[in-house]
């Protein structure tokens, strides 16, 4: 996994919504203000993808975490599927550090100072949308859910196919069931609260 990190610069002003923003037009809401329930990580999402489309990059995600001045934005990107895996590089990572920045500068969502880190998925990488289960169907993947499947709410299996509404994966044998063969699991799609690749070795 390639990082790259920043400190954005602080940015002040008070924070009012839509009307009540003394510089609103109409219809319209300035940068920097609150934007009801929608929240930043979405905003973030829709600022930084087509940023990430001139570069021939994609986005794989975008977490927020803490409050104030010490907040992180962490952007997470990756090559289309049709140039590979493992593409992304230190300098591709520079670049869309630079015009992320630039473009949050532009419309200016976070009323504070903040740490803006982008980086490749690495090995573990998340599985987020349904095409990610097509393309790594085969590779091993951790599945955290919100409702035990066979007794366990962590299922370790090799992804098999999505018809839709679940996931099926190859459960291994338990350990010291010699002999015991892989099992077909569905796992509704629902219920997976988080999804990510294994380290094969």
């Amino acid at each position: 996994m390639v990082q790259c990190r920043k400190w954005a610069l602080p940015t002040f002003f008070s924070v009012m919504t839509g009307q009540d923003h003394p510089l609103a037009p109409a219809g319209r809401v300035p940068p920097g203000t609150a934007r009801g329930s929608e929240r930043v990580g979405s905003i973030v999402q829709r600022i930084v993808e087509p940023v990430l489309a001139s570069l021939g990059l994609v986005l794989v995600n975008v977490e927020v975490r803490g409050r104030g001045p010490k907040s992180l934005i962490r952007v997470v990107i990756e090559r289309p599927v049709d140039q590979g895996e493992g593409a992304v590089t230190v300098a591709d990572c520079e670049r869309a550090h630079m015009l992320i920045g630039h473009a949050l500068d532009a419309e200016d969502p976070i009323p504070h100072a903040y740490l803006l880190e982008v980086s490749s998925p690495g090995l573990d990488r998340p599985i987020r949308d349904p095409g990610d289960y097509e393309r790594f169907r085969g590779r091993l993947a951790r599945f955290k859910m919100a409702q035990p499947v066979r007794g366990q709410t962590v299922v370790i299996g090799r992804i098999q196919k999505l018809d839709g509404t679940h996931v099926w994966v190859e459960v291994q044998a338990a350990k010291g069931n010699r002999g015991g063969a892989a099992t077909p699991v569905a796992l509704p799609l629902a219920e997976i609260l988080e999804a990510r690749l294994e380290v094969e070795f």
